[in-house]
């Protein structure tokens, strides 16, 4: 019974007294953190209901995506064919071990896929250019880093525009990779910019960019850099330590 306390009288030493406050103090404390227990275990227990409730299988999702593929086949309608097969693939490899390992070349050739149903959703062009060596492709790196990176490039610079240009640069040292993505859109004014940048947890205003920012930190203790004028359009860096996957990441590689 943690609302127990002991409680001092007059005559008591001062040693007592002392005993006494730090018990009080103690048990006050722990209390509190039984709450917070409770209340987490309580948190964690409805997250948990909610993903069950919203699950769909996976297999029934790409068996479905097939079906509608064949039928899109059979009445010759091969640019939705080559949608849904788009759709398919990034569905398979965002589903499958998510925080997983892949390179970077799996990467950028799912980001690809990605940019043309958003091409296709938009109706304008959006032509996207990288630059990497060998190397580099094979260079592991954690999943779905690049994406929000570039749907913020779509969803601020492509406004107004008929053409968005994606252009995706690799450099890489001893230490590290050097990721860069730019776009040549509208830009994103300073003040929304600074937002983007300084936002906390709390209901951030691009979920996708604070995501990429928790997990690099999170990942490889390191930080993502915007700069944009309005305009002339917006250049996203960060680098990733080379030496950060050990064999045992290796291992789990996608």
């Amino acid at each position: 019974d943690f609302s127990t306390r002991v409680e001092k009288r007059k005559n008591m030493p001062a040693e007592m007294n002392e005993i006494a406050d730090g018990f009080n103090e103690m048990v006050k404390r722990t209390d509190l953190l039984l709450g917070q227990v409770r209340q987490a275990a309580l948190e964690q227990k409805n997250a948990e209901i909610s993903a069950l409730e919203a699950q769909i299988d996976p297999h029934f999702l790409y068996n479905t995506l097939d079906t509608i593929n064949w039928k899109a086949i059979e009445k010759e309608e091969y640019e939705i064919s080559e949608m849904v097969g788009d759709l398919g693939d990034i569905l398979r490899y965002a589903i499958k071990n998510a925080g997983g390992i892949t390179t970077l070349g799996e990467e950028i050739a799912w980001l690809k896929k990605y940019v043309r149903l958003q091409q296709e959703k938009l109706g304008q062009e959006i032509q996207i250019f990288c630059s990497l060596d060998s190397i580099a492709a094979k260079s592991p790196m954690h999943k779905l880093l690049l994406q929000p990176i570039a749907e913020n490039s779509i969803k601020h610079g492509i406004k107004g525009q008929q053409t968005l240009k994606l252009r995706i640069a690799i450099i890489s040292d001893e230490q590290y990779l050097y990721i860069s993505v730019e776009d040549d859109g509208i830009g994103i004014a300073e003040e929304k910019l600074r937002r983007i940048l300084h936002e906390k947890a709390e209901n951030p205003t691009s979920i996708g960019i604070h995501n990429v920012k928790q997990r690099l930190y999170i990942y490889y203790h390191e930080t993502l850099h915007i700069e944009s004028v309005p305009g002339a359009g917006t250049k996203t860096t960060f680098r990733i330590p080379v030496n950060a996957f050990d064999s045992a990441a290796e291992g789990r590689r996608n």
